[in-house]
């Protein structure tokens, strides 16, 4: 029987503080406040009624506090907005568009009153000051000629050249370009069809930032806005037009055509998040995690940037990551970029660093679709990496790296899975696993290279249970010295010749067999129940379980119609494996854990709502016997 005293006893303080909690959430729900801004209204009105609204965004930001909500209604809003207070995790300051309207925030002006200039279709807008990066005609941007600024006048800190620029001034003007001449302080453009441009939308980028979160700034959330255009090589090498803080999240926004990047999750802070956001078009590159921690980047479209053709090897592209950042980037389509899709370099915290479940297509000019570069602690797992240019997969001069289910087809000119990049100065390459890969229909020098283990700073190469196929011809394997032997290597033109060399056993070469459209095998592929274990993969590219047959399948996708036979097997959901043979690695570093919807934490921890969230409230309002009713079951 159930002592029934002891119940009481402990649920007394369960009692004491969820009344506790209770009180404090009314509380801070009358105490929240709802902020109104219209282009069409003053801000000498209250803000506090759909009916009497600002007209600045930011004078609502500096008015809103932990729990309001500033909600903005359609229109064009040409402004910079600065956060310097803070939301807490349970009261976020939120910035929003009101219902389904769209506000848009831009960093550019709309200019009028050009004249004519030198020559024919040449005209110039005077008395301009600032080195404005774009310009754009009825929403398009046009070609800069010359240098951007000084910041991009040479070369980057590691000798590498940021951009070659087009032209030197104004003699150099071609239809669908401009340039500003600093010391005429003048804009000169050109449009593509010579006209004037007077009788167009004419817009310029003035604003360094659109949107900015200082160090003060946290727990902000910004949803469904729109944002275009900035200014940022103006000002400084690198940043973004957005930045975000500790802790704030950029939810279901449309950022496109900024000057550099559109997103910064910025720098040294922790927990930001960009979820089921647009991020396009941008000059350089979608997003950059420079030293951030803990970052998520979630269901984002992330295509076409780098439209002003800075250096691919340099920075540019969908997603560059730097500094030891580290995070998640999962669901995302990140496609079409002139540059790497996401690109991880010196991101060597030791904290795990996960990409999964996202499509990288189409990644173009010297790039590569995954890109892990001098750094540690990766998990590539349940991507499809389609059509990009160089490479698949780079896992260059990093530690800790596995390489899972992912289907890299369709490559071109160099190769689909590359494990190399050494030697390369205090770097290492050690404990890389490749394995349950679909390598196939790469039109790619090599479907895999990977260089010998030398015992010293390469170890602990592994590669196995893959599937290669080509359709034209035979598969190529190259295994080698690295750059201190010249290179010097063997390319294998069968699977089974390879794996004598290298040491494998279990690889196939074989048709995958995809169903029509897609990149999920049929039923009779080879990829079906061929795979290994890999510890902590519960589910694949489409969220599926993982294991559907008696073990698992390899690529991206499992087979799902064996689910039918009743035949399980695969792992738990604490990582233990219940069927069939493990992969010796497992998930590297420290785990996290980041809600979309939330404050980031480590797997396996307390949520928001959970007992730990609760007892430090409890200890805030002195209450007693919080920890023996936490500790109830």
């Amino acid at each position: 029987m159930e002592n029934t005293s002891a119940m009481k006893i402990r649920s007394a303080p369960f009692l004491h503080i969820g009344l506790a909690v209770a009180a404090v959430l009314v509380s801070a729900q009358a105490h929240a406040a709802d902020w109104f801004v219209d282009t069409a209204g003053a801000d000498t009105n209250t803000g506090r009624a759909i009916s009497s609204p600002l007209r600045t965004i930011q004078v609502a930001v500096n008015a809103a506090g932990p729990g309001d909500t500033i909600h903005l209604r359609g229109g064009t809003w040409r402004e910079p907005v600065t956060f310097t207070r803070a939301g807490t995790a349970a009261a976020p300051i939120v910035l929003a568009a009101y219902g389904s309207e769209t506000p848009i925030l831009k960093g550019s002006v709309e200019v009028a009153g050009w004249v004519p200039g030198p020559t024919a279709g040449v005209w110039k807008k005077t008395g301009w000051t600032i080195n404005s990066q774009q310009v754009l005609c009825d929403g398009l941007p046009l070609a800069q000629i010359g240098v951007p600024s000084a910041y991009y006048s040479g070369p980057a800190s590691d000798g590498t050249t940021m951009i070659m620029p087009v032209g030197t001034g104004v003699a150099d003007l071609v239809p669908g370009s401009f340039c500003y001449v600093g010391a005429e302080q003048a804009i000169y453009l050109r449009l593509a069809d010579s006209s004037d441009p007077n009788a167009r939308l004419v817009e310029v980028s003035t604003l360094r930032r659109i949107l900015f979160m200082d160090t003060s700034a946290a727990f902000i959330v910004v949803r469904g806005l729109s944002f275009r255009h900035s200014s940022t090589a103006a000002f400084q090498q690198g940043g973004a037009a957005i930045e975000l803080a500790d802790n704030c999240i950029l939810d279901r926004c449309d950022v496109q055509f900024c000057d550099f990047a559109g997103v910064a999750m910025g720098y040294q802070r922790t927990g930001s998040q960009v979820v089921n956001c647009v991020v396009s078009n941008h000059g350089n590159s979608g997003i950059g995690a420079s030293g951030t921690r803990n970052f998520a980047i979630r269901g984002c479209t992330i295509t076409d940037n780098n439209y002003r053709r800075f250096n691919t090897g340099w920075h540019a592209g969908g997603i560059k990551a730097t500094a030891n950042a580290w995070g998640v980037i999962e669901r995302c389509t990140i496609s079409r970029n002139r540059g790497v899709g996401a690109w991880f370099d010196y991101a060597a915290s030791g904290n795990a660093i996960i990409v999964r479940a996202n499509r990288f297509e189409g990644n173009f000019s010297n790039a590569a679709g995954i890109m892990f570069e001098a750094s540690s602690n990766g998990l590539l797992v349940n991507n499809l990496v389609i059509d990009n240019d160089r490479r698949g997969i780079y896992v260059s001069a990093s530690d800790n790296v596995n390489v899972w289910h992912n289907a890299v087809v369709g490559t071109r000119t160099q190769t689909a899975i590359d494990v190399s990049g050494m030697p390369r100065a205090g770097k290492s390459l050690r404990n890389i696993e490749v394995a349950n890969n679909i390598v196939a229909g790469n039109l790619c020098q090599d479907d895999l290279m990977m260089v010998k283990e030398n015992g010293t700073d390469i170890v602990d190469l592994r590669c196995d249970h893959n599937l290669f196929y080509r359709s034209s011809g035979p598969v190529s394997l190259w295994w080698g010295l690295d750059g201190r032997g010249g290179w010097s290597g063997t390319r294998y033109t069968s699977v089974s010749a390879w794996q004598t060399a290298f040491g494998a056993r279990n690889s196939r070469q074989a048709d995958p067999r995809f169903a029509a459209g897609g990149f999920i095998p049929m039923a009779g592929s080879p990829a079906i129940d061929a795979g290994i274990l890999c510890v902590g993969v519960s589910s694949d590219h489409a969220g599926n379980a993982r294991t559907a047959g008696p073990a698992c399948d390899i690529g991206a996708y499992e087979q799902q119609q064996q689910v039918a036979s009743g035949t399980t097997g695969g792992t738990t959901t604490s990582g233990s494996s219940t069927g069939g043979t493990t992969s010796s690695i497992a998930t590297s570093g420290s785990g996290s854990a980041v809600s979309e919807g939330g404050t980031p934490t480590k797997a396996g921890g307390c949520g928001l709502g959970s007992g730990l969230a609760l007892l430090a409230l409890a200890c805030a309002l002195g209450l007693k016997n919080a920890v023996s009713w936490v500790r109830v079951d």
